[in-house]
């Protein structure tokens, strides 16, 4: 990592003002003792993405889990980081989900500019003035992230507003524009709303997850309740639940939240023993489209409640489509005719030849024998397990 550059916000006005005033006649002059925030027009800066803090503690948590610590606490830098988060991508479907989505913004901001400048406000750190964002981490980070695939040798800035009234209800409301909160998050916001509300800060280097289930020792005021349904549309009782997903370890906490759980599976899982959480996020977070009875299932089988059996795959889109046979037999009560069976025989040879209908005659012969066969034998199943309990 290269020696970090002690820098004073004086300073840096200065060189805003004297850049600002500039570029009215000539060019932007280049400051030979480092990366400098700059004036990019009236009220907004150019600011060095190494002199940018993005907030550890928002909703919405874009940096991976085992990239956090290194990066706040100042061992790893942007672009180290960047790298880094490439590497956990190759392994990490989801990782690489929101990685592709940055890129995404990056090549836009490089396209047409960034529009929309971040906010936040000046803080000195060990010496050194940085810009403690409030808003904008997406396009933080896509701007990172843009300089790395472009190998650029140049440190990349990102347009700042500075902020003189900053709050958590601002940082909120972006997060919630740009995409609605997952349960996590939801909870996230909530947490530090009452935290803050309370004046309890984060202590220096306490994870994010450490720094939430401190809300736990907090009893709700009505100023607090004020903001949850202000803010968040949040009522007492929901807060509650919400809170109890701080129970979950912080490694299957992040992963609910980057998978998107739904809370009516998340709360599915925490009513089961908690040995088998950490077990049911990875089985629902494994493939898109796990749904709440899936995961139900899940955590039948792993708790015994369940015979645990193989899982049959379709051989062929035929027996695929025997489901929607199945349907059909299953609605034929719903048919307006009279005579249901008949109405049925009609769809199914109405438009064959002789031949073709008695072909058709014989199979459904076959298969209702193969039908058959088979309740007969789970009539046989059931009566041996009655038995066995003694039924």
């Amino acid at each position: 990592m290269a020696k970090e550059i002690k820098r004073s916000f004086g300073n840096l006005l200065e060189t805003t003002s004297e850049a600002f005033e500039s570029s009215q006649q000539t060019e932007e002059q280049v400051i030979p003792s480092g990366p400098k925030m700059t004036n990019h027009r009236q009220s907004v800066y150019r600011v060095p993405v190494s002199m940018v803090r993005p907030d550890r503690f928002q909703a919405r948590l874009l940096l991976p889990l085992p990239l956090r610590n290194r990066f706040y606490g100042g061992t790893r830098d942007w672009r180290e980081t960047v790298l880094d988060w490439f590497a956990l991508a190759k392994t990490d479907r989801l990782i690489r989900r929101v990685l592709d989505e940055l890129i995404v913004l990056g090549d836009s901001l490089h396209d047409t500019g960034q529009i929309k400048p971040v906010t936040g406000q000046i803080a000195n750190i060990d010496g050194n003035d940085v810009f403690k964002m409030l808003t904008g981490e997406r396009r933080f980070w896509a701007t990172a992230i843009q300089a790395v695939i472009g190998e650029e040798q140049d440190e990349p800035y990102v347009l700042a507003l500075i902020d003189n009234q900053p709050s958590l209800e601002k940082q909120i409301a972006e997060n919630m524009a740009y995409k609605a909160l997952t349960p996590v998050g939801k909870a996230r916001a909530a947490a530090r709303l009452a935290l803050e509300a309370n004046q309890i800060e984060p202590a220096e280097g306490e994870k994010e997850t450490d720094y939430f289930k401190r809300v736990a020792d907090l009893r709700l005021n009505d100023e607090v309740k004020d903001l949850l349904q202000k803010n968040l549309q949040m009522e007492r009782t929901y807060f509650g639940r919400l809170m109890k997903f701080f129970e979950l370890p912080e490694e299957s906490l992040e992963l609910a939240d980057r998978s998107e759980m739904p809370e009516r599976v998340l709360r599915e899982i925490m009513q089961h023993d908690q040995k088998l959480w950490p077990a049911a996020v990875e089985y629902f977070a494994e493939f898109d489209n796990r749904s709440y009875l899936d995961v139900q299932a899940f955590l039948e089988r792993e708790s015994g409640k369940t015979q645990t059996r193989k899982a049959r795959i379709p051989a062929d889109p035929l027996t695929k489509s025997a489901r929607s046979l199945k349907k059909v037999l299953l609605q034929m009560d719903e048919l307006p005719q009279k005579d249901k069976s008949g109405s049925l025989a009609d769809a199914l040879i109405g438009e064959s030849d002789k031949k073709e209908a008695q072909e058709i005659a014989d199979r459904i012969s076959a298969l209702a024998q193969a039908v058959q066969t088979r309740v007969n034998a789970k009539e046989n199943q059931y009566g041996s397990y009655c038995y066995y309990i003694g039924g």
